[in-house]
């Protein structure tokens, strides 16, 4: 069975979890690491596209009452509330792996299905909702977004389990229930959205949503996830990323 790495590593700082998440596919694709699966939360931040305009998604009033932080993602797709109570999970691997395919719609649909699968552990009715997010009768649950650079397929995505929804809908600018989905900057789209603890009706562990997505990853790729932690290498590129690009507002304002 092919082993790949687990990494459960948050930092209180969204700058630095960000360097990370891009420090990790860069790693896969020099081959210094094996594929990969993270889980981590962000304290109270909005994590906005690489193509999108702050000021066009983002109620910056808001965020500075409430003390929410906004930093920019290396990938595309649409501006995301993030706080303790959402599980942010991504996954690279090798674009030569055996279990990618050719078509960039297709792998959203293959790399949620670990995910799928898990929230089906719960007792979830999951399914994909082309053509990023993962949803449960129509409400979405989870969107994702994925970058195709450096021989790595990479993937990430939220999964909402007890996000305070009513900030997200005062932070997004956004009516309450809804969210934005957006593409390379084009005006967001509304959507209804839901939570795994409202679905399941009971509090629910971080834990225990952990448990079952990493079931959920094993079953469905038929791989042994391993726990590790981050190499030395990883640790002074995130760095680097961390101080030369996602703590300069010329990185997260200027667009």
């Amino acid at each position: 069975m092919e082993e790949w790495r687990l990494l459960d590593i948050e930092y209180s700082d969204p700058y630095m979890n960000l360097a990370v998440e891009e420090a990790i596919p860069r790693m896969v694709g020099k081959g210094a690491v094996p594929a990969t699966v993270r889980f981590w939360r962000n304290p109270n931040a909005v994590v906005i596209g690489r193509f999108q305009c702050v000021e066009s998604e983002v109620n910056v009033k808001v965020c500075k009452t409430y003390g929410i932080r906004i930093v920019r993602r290396f990938t595309g797709g649409g501006a995301v509330y993030h706080d303790r109570g959402n599980l942010n999970y991504a996954i690279s691997v090798r674009n030569n792996h055996p279990l990618i395919p050719n078509n960039i719609l297709e792998i959203y649909n293959i790399l949620s299905m670990g995910v799928i699968e898990g929230l089906r552990l719960l007792q979830l009715n999951a399914e994909f909702a082309p053509v990023n997010n993962i949803q449960i009768d129509d409400k979405k649950i989870s969107g994702m977004a994925a970058s195709l650079n450096w021989g790595v397929i990479f993937l990430h995505g939220s999964l909402l389990v007890d996000t305070n929804l009513n900030v997200l809908s005062e932070v997004l600018d956004i009516p309450e229930g809804q969210i934005a989905l957006t593409v390379r900057g084009v005006r967001s789209t509304k959507k209804r959205v839901t939570k795994i603890r409202d679905e399941m009706g009971r509090d629910i562990s971080m834990s225990e949503v952990k448990e079952a997505l990493i079931k959920g990853f094993e079953d469905s790729y038929g791989i042994d996830l391993v726990v590790e932690k981050l190499t030395k290498e990883e640790e002074e590129l995130a760095l680097k990323l961390y101080e030369e690009k996602y703590i300069k507002d010329e990185w997260n304002f200027e667009r």
